[in-house]
């Protein structure tokens, strides 16, 4: 009797001795665990953010690589125009233009894009193209420009009538143009979203959430040499005659931000434009790209 009664004595402590174990190590496992399960969420929101701002480089990319002609000869009446937000078109008087960012007006030339030879005015090219009745075309070889217009569609070809028989007996390239304003405004799932509209008539589009700031600059070639001469930080029309390429800033946000963490103190990036942006990593983050228009040297 008096055996198991040491046994049963032997046991008790032990279970307190374990317990005690527990209850010493147990905050530090859980502060452990907190720390690698934190440590995780930061890096998926790291690794969430180089997917994003790999998102926006290539919209942005698909958005405005063809804002020049593909002539050899650039007209020199053709414009692309850059503008602050504090200052929307008329078109865009229905929208909310954030005012903190830039706008800008342009052509989309060659969405719509193809080798032709012009037999006749109007002529027949069997491209599958978006465009209707009425839009604007352009073809152009090494020794003029026309521009046109497309005056009937079927599933099979369509006819585009250009505005000079000079150019029949001509090969070259035949493309689309479309007018657009790329601007920033308040998206459909809150926060500011990276929107076109047309220039003419027709919906505006929702192309990407979560840009919060945006900023456009000119590179330009001021002694056609092919060389880029200058970013130019003003605004107004330039020619595209002169225009190289586009120097783009933005800052973003992660829709779905993984990561509780924040910096203690905002982060902060100076724009070309001469503003300080400030931002909160990492759920918030900025960037900058060049978009070329014109092969640069």
């Amino acid at each position: 009797m008096s055996r198991r009664t040491q046994m049963k004595g032997s046991l008790l402590i032990e279970m307190l001795v374990a317990c005690a174990l527990i209850s010493l190590f147990l905050p530090f496992l859980v502060s452990a665990l907190a720390r690698l399960q934190e440590r995780h969420l930061l890096a998926q929101t790291y690794q969430d953010q180089h997917e994003v701002k790999a998102a926006i480089d290539a919209h942005f990319q698909a958005q405005w690589t063809r804002l020049v002609p593909a002539n050899c000869a650039m007209d020199e009446s053709l414009f692309l125009t850059i503008q602050s937000g504090e200052s929307p078109p008329v078109r865009l008087a229905s929208r909310k233009v954030s005012s903190g960012s830039d706008w800008i007006k342009g052509t989309d030339y060659g969405l719509c894009r193809g080798a032709v030879t012009v037999s006749s005015n109007p002529f027949e090219t069997n491209l599958s193209c978006h465009w209707k009745v009425g839009d604007r075309t352009n073809f152009s070889s090494c020794e003029s420009s026309f521009p046109g217009q497309v005056v009937s569609v079927s599933s099979h070809k369509s006819k585009i009538e250009l505005t000079d028989d000079l150019a029949i007996g001509q090969s070259g390239m035949i493309e689309s143009q479309d007018g657009f304003y790329w601007y920033l405004s308040p998206g459909k799932e809150g926060g500011d979203a990276f929107w076109r509209t047309p220039e003419e008539s027709g919906n505006s589009l929702e192309l990407l959430n979560g840009i919060e700031r945006l900023s456009i600059f000119p590179l330009l070639d001021e002694d056609d040499n092919g060389l880029v001469d200058s970013l130019d930080t003003r605004y107004g029309p330039f020619a595209l005659k002169k225009l190289r390429g586009l120097w783009v800033e933005y800052q973003y946000r992660l829709s779905n931000c993984k990561s509780d963490r924040q910096e203690l103190f905002t982060q902060e990036y100076h724009s070309m434009r001469g503003d300080d942006w400030h931002y909160l990593p990492p759920c918030q983050g900025v960037g900058n790209q060049i978009i070329v228009l014109k092969e640069m040297q």
